[in-house]
């Protein structure tokens, strides 16, 4: 089953990732929060595109891999 962005948070939890740069290729990250316990990822162009989950373990390693 395929996940959309508004599945995942919603919309005012979503930031554009520092990580992103100023070009058009960035991604929005929803932190965890109380209702959701992973980090949420979709594109910044699709307001409810595709999105994944992942935990938070595993997204501070990509974050530490990338920087």
């Amino acid at each position: 089953m395929a996940l959309n962005a508004r599945d995942l948070a919603p919309d005012g939890d979503y930031f554009v990732s520092s990580y992103s740069g100023n070009g058009n290729n960035c991604i929005k990250v929803a932190r965890p929060a109380a209702t959701r316990p992973y980090v949420a990822v979709c594109d910044s162009k699709q307001d409810n595109g595709p999105a994944f989950a992942v935990q938070p373990e595993a997204w501070r390693a990509f974050i530490t891999f990338v920087a």
